[in-house]
């Protein structure tokens, strides 16, 4: 069964590594069903049906509790389990209920083996392996001693320095292909070796390590496609989170400036949020409340010292400040003192954002509106945020009741800031009568700029005559085909000689198959207009005669 052919290249090469690692457990098979447990970020649940016709096997269906194939793709997870199958290293279900052995058969094996060995020869064989693989002799030293020393600790970052110095080399930098099985060896520290330190409670080592892995594969670039840094963010946050939930006030504010340290250092984006989601969403106690807002604070003037018009500082210097706004907020300071603190830190366009919806929410329209209007003038090179605070003015203005502003406002939206925009459109219809709409309307038309999608409009007000002229010079079918529907029952003559004109132009190009089953596919469309069979049959008689050396496209014509 050539089941590789469901999967994409590099999630079969994903899945193949999963098998390799030994990450597929559980495998059943029963009643043309695979069913098997593939362990990775978590434990995942795989189901795969089998169609058997005789000696021949076909996949019916698959499903895995991986969030990758919740959107209906198959996944590495799936591929694993098939590769295991393949590979034909389990026992049938039905069997395994009648004679007692399964899975765990092998377990069996090996704890018979040992429990039948002179101790002297286990423990020599057990000194061997671990003089050969040092991460096993950490786990081994870890399970008979939990409490780590600084010589286990120092030996697990050697071999955490070891990895990403093997994946990453002298140049720093991790390719596609490998980042799926880096950020797996990575995991297998956070879920295996950090795990059993939190189990035995020890948080101080769990967070060291945790934190060692998170700075130093944070600082690595590499190309991750597939999302695995997310995979690891998640990891880190996961477990901080339990320490912060079980370890006393020492620990915490021991990892408090470990964060802020690793802030003020060269981190990749991801870890950066990683980090700043676990300070703001934690450590809510009075001290370091206090502690955030100064900090934050640190971070928005540090961000306003950077030359003026830096994007990057504008960027970093609103998010911080957006913090350190919430965190008044937690703080539960007075709302003047938030409103002082945004018109100190006025040049962030997000911070203008918090200070005119407050001010509207506290119905201070005067100071919404002077802020807006400013806004506006402070960041007229931005056409998205132009939109954002023309649509909050009219709003403003609508909702103060200033009806001569509000309509100037929906006027300016509907000319400038978001030029042809139909709803703006349709409500600004609402306040005139039908006889004084007309001449509104033909006044805004002509205050249109020409990238408008001025057809929009002319479909609302059913002036069909100018959509058909907008449609006949627009280039291509694009257009035609929005409209199609109303245009091809009220002008079924001008429709289709447009038809006719751009596929009579598509064909004096040879193409391949492809396009000519689209050519046809247009003919067919052509063909449900009025008039249109007889237009069609035209054009084929043409083509058959001007074209008749191409075989492939006289063959498709043949199917119409």
């Amino acid at each position: 069964m050539n089941w590789q052919q469901l999967f994409d290249e590099r999630i079969i090469d994903r899945g193949y590594e999963y098998f390799c690692d030994g990450t597929v457990e559980d495998l059943k098979v029963r009643n043309d069903t695979i069913t098997a447990t593939v362990w990775g970020t978590d434990d995942y649940e795989v189901k795969i049906n089998l169609d058997k016709d005789g000696a021949e096997v076909k996949i019916k269906s698959m499903f895995c509790s991986c969030p990758y194939a919740d959107s209906g793709a198959n996944c590495k997870h799936m591929a694993a389990v098939l590769f295991e199958w393949e590979e034909g290293d389990y026992e049938n279900s039905d069997d395994m209920e009648e004679n007692g052995s399964g899975t765990g058969q092998k377990q069996d094996e090996v704890l018979l083996a040992v429990e039948q060995a002179d101790e002297a020869v286990v423990r020599s064989f057990l000194a061997e392996v671990l003089r050969r693989d040092e991460k096993l002799f950490s786990r081994f030293r870890t399970l008979i001693n939990p409490a780590i020393s600084k010589e286990d600790m120092q030996r697990y970052k050697k071999q955490v320095d070891a990895t990403i110095h093997r994946y990453a080399g002298r140049g720093g930098f991790i390719e596609y292909q490998e980042v799926g099985s880096f950020v797996r060896e990575l995991e297998e520290y956070l879920y295996h070796d950090v795990r059993t330190m939190l189990d035995n409670g020890e948080y101080q080592s769990a967070f060291e390590l945790t934190d060692y892995i998170a700075a130093e594969a944070g600082s690595i670039d590499m190309d991750d496609s597939d999302g695995g840094t997310e995979v690891l963010a998640d990891a880190y946050m996961e477990i901080w989170e339990e320490i912060l939930e079980n370890a006393g006030q020492g620990m915490k504010q021991t990892m408090f400036q470990c964060f802020i340290k690793c802030l003020e250092g060269t981190l990749a984006d991801y870890m950066e949020d990683c980090i700043e989601q676990v300070l703001m969403e934690n450590f809510k106690e009075k001290e370091f409340l206090k502690k955030k807002l100064d900090y934050s604070d640190y971070r928005v003037q540090k961000a306003k010292k950077v030359e003026k018009n830096s994007w990057s500082s504008d960027y970093y210097g609103g998010k911080w400040a957006l913090y350190h706004i919430e965190l008044m907020k937690e703080s539960k300071e007075p709302t003047e003192d938030i409103l002082q603190y945004c018109r100190e830190n006025w040049k962030f366009s997000d911070v203008r954002k918090v200070y005119i919806s407050e001010c509207t929410r506290r119905k201070r329209y005067d100071d919404a509106i002077v802020a807006l209007k400013e806004s506006l003038q402070m960041d007229s090179n931005m056409p998205g945020l132009v939109r954002d605070f023309s649509r909050s003015l009219k709003e403003v203005y609508r909702i103060s009741g200033r009806e001569e502003e509000y309509r100037q406002q929906l006027w300016n939206l509907i000319v400038r800031d978001d030029a042809g925009n139909l709803e703006d459109f349709k409500e600004l219809k609402k306040h005139y009568p039908p006889q004084e709409w007309e001449t509104v309307r033909e006044d805004l038309f002509a205050g249109l700029p020409s990238y408008a999608h001025v057809e929009r409009l002319y479909k609302e007000e059913k002036l069909y005559d100018r959509l058909l002229d907008h449609v006949l010079r627009a280039r291509g079918l694009q257009e035609l085909w929005m409209y199609e529907d109303i245009l091809g029952k009220e002008y079924p003559e001008q429709v289709l000689r447009k038809y006719e004109d751009e596929v009579n132009q598509m064909a004096r190009h040879t193409a391949n198959r492809r396009h000519y089953q689209e050519w046809v596919g247009i003919l067919r469309r052509m063909k449900k207009i009025e008039g249109g069979k007889e237009k069609v049959d035209e054009i084929v008689e043409f083509w058959k005669s001007e074209y008749r050396g191409r075989t492939a496209m006289m063959e498709e014509l043949g199917k119409l």
